[in-house]
């Protein structure tokens, strides 16, 4: 449920930005190279909420030594 939550805030920012680039482009009319680095942004940030997380690896006895703390 989260993921979801996520990617509507991640979209809502995309168009509010996109929208923003626009205005200020009134005389050409098209965002230019921000809006593609604005939807690039879009797009790494998508898979970067949905990619799967990593397999968590199990604590082998090597992990568990005891530090030495002698001066």
């Amino acid at each position: 449920m989260s993921k979801v939550i996520v990617t509507i805030g991640i979209l809502i920012g995309f168009f509010f930005l996109f929208g923003v680039i626009v205005f200020a482009n009134k005389g050409s009319g098209t965002p230019g190279l921000l809006g593609l680095i604005l939807f690039a942004g879009l797009i790494a940030g998508l898979r970067a909420v949905w990619k799967k997380p990593a397999v968590k690896s199990e604590i082998t006895e090597t992990d568990k030594h005891q530090l030495d703390k002698r001066d």
